[in-house]
């Protein structure tokens, strides 16, 4: 009995994905920031270019609110996306890391 051996050549190895800019990696170093907001009918907000993330329990408004920025984003930018979505931001907005 002889054994075969299988030699890979390049021509069977998929190519390489090129490596992600430098500017989208990674969305974790972006700030995380938290806050309570009024809700129109209970109802959890999307916002573009935010992940958003909500809890019902809140002691100042209907839910708490987590949310990271896909690009550069401060506290007043949240506040004014949060309030053109039609929610009532309430009491300070705290960043996280």
């Amino acid at each position: 009995m002889t054994a075969t051996r299988y030699r890979p050549t390049l021509a069977h190895l998929p190519t390489p994905e090129p490596a992600a800019p430098l500017a989208t990696l990674p969305l974790y170093s972006l700030p995380l920031y938290s806050l309570e907001v009024i809700s129109p009918g209970g109802r959890a907000p999307h916002l573009t270019g935010w992940t958003v993330q909500t809890w019902p329990v809140a002691s100042l408004g209907d839910l708490t609110l987590q949310a990271r920025p896909h690009h550069p984003a401060t506290p007043d930018d949240l506040r004014a996306a949060l309030t053109r979505a039609g929610f009532t931001p309430l009491g300070p907005v705290r960043p996280h890391r």
